[in-house]
């Protein structure tokens, strides 16, 4: 029995020795948040901790999106869960905020893969069990591209010779950074530089380096030789895919039963380089992991859960058949027997845990709206990933000023932006989309003309979408819908007590 548990097992027999408080410890519940995917493993795994310890385990069924949003209001006011779900790159936020405790993985850290702990520590301090990581990999038809291209120069000459068959060697996402990102690291690029000790530099924006602008430059050719499709989807990839039209796409493993149903022969591998400059392009990894509540009135029973009942080979192995996607712990990871699942592993073995800092927030909107520009022949690669730099640039020391003299900058991106004069939609760093303070109601307010059209929006603040609100004032909630029959002055008026959008159109 490892140290913890034998301490609280201490901890419960010293309760129970108390007389009127013999009681408290059977009244005692562990309460977790986890999708749907995920409770039936933790409720299984409870049943466990509740016949050694007689603290019964409830699992309320909460993405991990809702259950972050909701941590953020209810653990302070000591109603929120024992234990989260999170990925990786939402724990910096909780931890800034005060909302998570730290866990002390001693004596555990040979069974977990490295990159993984690494993604949930921050200044030193661990503060969530990771269990399982995601990436992105290249899925290949074997007949149409018999052999794995080593290099992005091959891909363009595969991409030629599919041409003359009508068909295509590789389609991305349209305006997904995320899907691109192999690709901008192959060629030496990366989203923000790190210092020796993995500090992130956010005044060195990898878009505009060297290798970020060869990247932009090769997609602006693969454009330009009609070799790939503007406005590119999952949707769109995998028609082309399954009418055999296409012989390379990127995606991950929450789309493999899809890629199995398009019934083509494929292959998920690892990414191409670039010749003297990369042997591979690095994709981002994430992780997800279980945190504990900090305002919890059971940390040592939501420790003991994660360390001594979760942290298991059986556990562990659970949550992986649970939702198969490699795990953080190694002798599961490494006894993967699914080819595919195995095929996500390697392709991610030198993966690249998506930046956990704030400043990642400015990054999607203004990368992605580069990318499209670049696809659609807007705009050359190299400019359009210089400008993207920029307006990270701008609207990282925008949210910075803001924070520190406590204003708040309120945007409304949506498909309505380019009508009115942003670069493009969903943009929550374009300035001509602000709100502004009105000192007399301390409502945020601003009017546009916008012109016919149906359109939806949301409210983003800080330039980013770490923080947003949709329908009904909803946290991440659902996106406002706006339909103008003419021409129209729009006002939107959003209350940051309740965060609901109130429009008035003339």
């Amino acid at each position: 029995m490892k140290k913890r548990l034998m301490l609280l097992t201490v901890f419960v027999l010293i309760l129970s020795s108390l007389g009127p408080l013999a009681h408290a410890q059977g009244d005692t519940t562990l309460l977790i948040w986890a999708d749907e995917t995920r409770a039936d493993v933790f409720l299984e795994i409870g049943q466990a901790f509740e016949e050694e310890f007689g603290v019964a385990v409830e699992v309320q069924q909460l993405g991990m999106p809702e259950s972050r949003d909701q941590l953020q209001v209810a653990g302070p006011a000591g109603e929120g869960a024992d234990i989260i779900i999170q990925a990786h790159d939402q724990v910096p936020v909780l931890v800034d905020n005060g909302l998570l405790s730290p866990i002390d993985l001693t004596g555990l850290e040979e069974f977990f893969l490295p990159s993984a702990v690494d993604a949930v520590t921050i200044d030193g301090e661990v503060y969530c069990v990771p269990y399982a990581t995601e990436n992105v990999a290249l899925i290949r038809n074997p007949d149409l591209v018999p052999e794995h291209p080593a290099t992005w120069d091959e891909v363009a000459q595969i991409a030629a010779d599919l041409a003359e068959e009508d068909k295509y060697a590789i389609l991305v996402q349209s305006g997904d950074t995320y899907h691109h990102f192999p690709i901008t690291t192959a060629f030496g690029g990366y989203i923000f530089g790190q210092d020796e000790a993995g500090n992130y530099d956010v005044t060195d924006i990898g878009l505009a380096s060297e290798g970020g602008l060869a990247s932009a430059a090769w997609l602006q050719m693969m454009a330009e030789n009609g070799y790939m499709v503007p406005d590119t989807n999952d949707d769109v990839v995998f028609e082309y895919y399954a009418d055999g039209d296409l012989g390379m796409f990127i995606t991950g493993p929450w789309w493999l039963d899809r890629l199995r149903e398009t019934g083509m022969p494929y292959v998920i591998e690892g990414f191409p380089g670039v010749e003297g400059v990369t042997e591979a392009g690095r994709p981002f990894s994430g992780v997800i992991s279980m945190c504990i509540n900090s305002f919890s009135e059971n940390i040592p029973l939501a420790e003991a859960f994660l360390l001594d009942f979760m942290a298991t080979d059986e556990a562990m192995q659970a949550l992986f058949d649970a939702d198969p996607r490699p795990s953080a712990w190694l002798p599961v990871r490494d006894a993967i027997d699914d080819p595919d699942i195995a095929g996500f592993a390697a392709a991610g073995a030198e993966a690249m845990p998506m930046p956990n800092i704030p400043e990642m927030g400015q990054v999607w909107a203004a990368a992605g709206n580069a990318l499209t520009l670049i696809i659609n022949q807007q705009l050359d690669g190299p400019t359009a990933y210089r400008d993207a730099a920029e307006q990270i640039r701008t609207a990282i020391e925008e949210s910075a000023a803001a924070a520190a003299s406590g204003a708040l900058i309120v945007g409304v991106p949506g498909s309505w932006q380019a009508a009115v004069g942003c670069d493009a939609d969903w943009d929550p760093a374009c300035n001509v989309t602000k709100l502004e303070l009105n000192e007399e109601t301390g409502m945020y307010e601003g009017t546009f003309d916008v012109p016919a059209g149906e359109y939806e929006f949301k409210i983003a603040l800080s330039n980013g979408w770490d923080e947003n609100y949709g329908v009904d004032g909803e946290a991440g909630g659902p996106n406002y819908t706006l339909a103008l029959d003419a021409d129209s002055t729009v006002t939107f008026i959003w209350d940051p007590d309740s965060k609901v959008t109130t429009v008035e159109v003339e």
